[in-house]
């Protein structure tokens, strides 16, 4: 009887090895899933964040200074006329029948710049239009910060298309009084022409007069 041993044990096996794979088929989830494969949401994800980059180099021209040469010059006509002290040698550009810009000649782009537009039609009070101002500025320019605000006046800081640093500033004149802005006055600079951006703009707008006559006060 002891052929019998081997088989009886191999026949066993055969068996345990067959019931636990019939075991296992019948526990196994056989349904099939639905629906689009999705890949799985981080949590708490972080937008990249670009590193901030340096400002372009200024051009390398000499700074304004203060205290340059100034003339008389009228623009404008009729009621509209004003008369203002401007820089001597300076070349005009019309920019519109209302607008004017005044350039150092042989300086390059990006180094100082005066403009001064009659803003009548706008009927609005020197109030508004700082506050139109501000917001066009945070709209339409990178890194503005407002320096100083003042009654007539505001000085800030932005980087240009270019991607130049500027420094500039704006004044608001009401010639006769009607407490509506009449002209506003711009000077344009790199930070080492602040010096000569800031004295520019208070002597033009000191000496500027209104068809009526009479510096502004």
């Amino acid at each position: 009887m002891e052929w019998r041993g081997p088989a009886a044990l191999v026949a066993l096996l055969a068996i345990g090895v067959g019931g636990g794979y019939a075991a296992s088929a019948q526990s196994r989830d056989g349904s099939i899933g639905s629906g689009v494969p999705a890949p799985v949401p981080a949590r708490a994800p972080e937008m990249p964040v670009e590193a901030p980059q340096p400002p372009v180099p200024d051009p390398d021209d000499p700074p304004l200074r203060p205290g340059i040469p100034m003339a008389p010059e009228t623009r404008g006509t009729g009621k509209f006329e004003i008369t203002f002290p401007a820089p001597v040698g300076w070349t005009t550009n019309a920019s519109a029948s209302n607008e004017w810009k005044w350039k150092n000649p042989g300086t390059s782009n990006n180094t100082y710049v005066m403009r001064i537009e009659q803003i009548n039609s706008q009927d609005i009070t020197i109030e508004d239009a700082i506050n139109i101002r501000i917001e066009r500025l945070r709209d339409e320019q990178d890194e503005v910060d407002i320096v100083n605000r003042g009654a007539e006046t505001l000085e800030y800081t932005y980087r240009s298309n270019e991607g130049n640093a500027r420094h500039s500033f704006m004044r608001w004149l009401d010639l006769d009084a009607s407490g509506q802005a009449d002209v506003e006055i711009v000077v344009h600079g790199r930070e080492r022409d602040k010096a000569g951006a800031e004295d520019l703009i208070r002597r033009v707008a000191e000496g500027m007069e209104g068809a009526g006559g009479g510096p502004v006060g």
